[in-house]
């Protein structure tokens, strides 16, 4: 292949298959262990490298994944890199109910602070377990708008993004909704171009607010 038809290069890695800038990725896994096993170096490479990275985490996780991986993470005072680790209630559900719109604010301010520096990158793993107890269709389709929303900001922004579903939590119901919202989806060990996905500026629904 020439040089001029090679592919954008790959800024990093889930599951060790490469992502590049922009990417928006539905990781299907099954069970916490394989969970963390995806997770641990996805950031650990993001730290070393000197990426932002942020772990929106299961409900009553985030200190458990922050001191489970602290032998594997550098630390933060021999990198540039920085792990932030949110739970649900301080982002998708931090008025008590998910609010699509209200959570792309969230992630606006939070990738304000990094996108004009030069040569900054940062990366975002999501866990969807909280979801589990919400799942009907209403919900559904709030999270189908956010997500398709999410893909917009993923690509205006220096960073790659993953949603982690578990598939022994979630059933059909939402699993096939939300693999038809990512342009890629993570299962196996292989990344998965989603052809139903719309081609970047193609995308439709309203913006977030702000």
């Amino acid at each position: 292949m020439d040089r001029e038809e090679a592919g954008p290069a790959a800024v990093a890695s889930v599951g060790g298959v490469p992502l590049t800038a922009g990417d928006h990725v539905c990781a299907l896994y099954r069970g916490h262990a394989e969970r963390d096993q995806l997770l641990s170096p996805f950031f650990a490479d993001g730290l070393r490298d000197g990426h932002i990275c942020l772990l929106l985490a299961a409900r009553n996780d985030g200190g458990a994944f922050s001191d489970a991986q602290a032998a594997e993470l550098p630390s933060a005072d021999g990198t540039p890199g920085h792990l932030q680790i949110k739970e649900p209630q301080e982002s998708y559900l931090l008025n008590g109910t998910f609010d699509g719109d209200g959570m792309l604010d969230l992630l606006h301010t939070w990738s304000a602070g990094f996108r004009h520096e030069a040569g900054r990158f940062a990366r975002l793993a999501a866990d969807m377990s909280w979801a589990g107890p919400l799942v009907q269709p209403a919900f559904i389709q709030e999270v189908l708008r956010y997500e398709t929303k999410a893909t917009r900001w993923l690509r205006s922004n220096p960073l790659v993004g993953v949603c982690m579903y578990d598939l022994e939590l979630f059933s059909g119901d939402l699993i096939v909704p939300m693999v038809k919202a990512h342009p890629k989806v993570w299962f196996g060990g292989r990344v998965v171009e989603n052809p139903y996905c719309p081609a970047p500026g193609t995308e439709s629904g309203p913006t977030a607010r702000g």
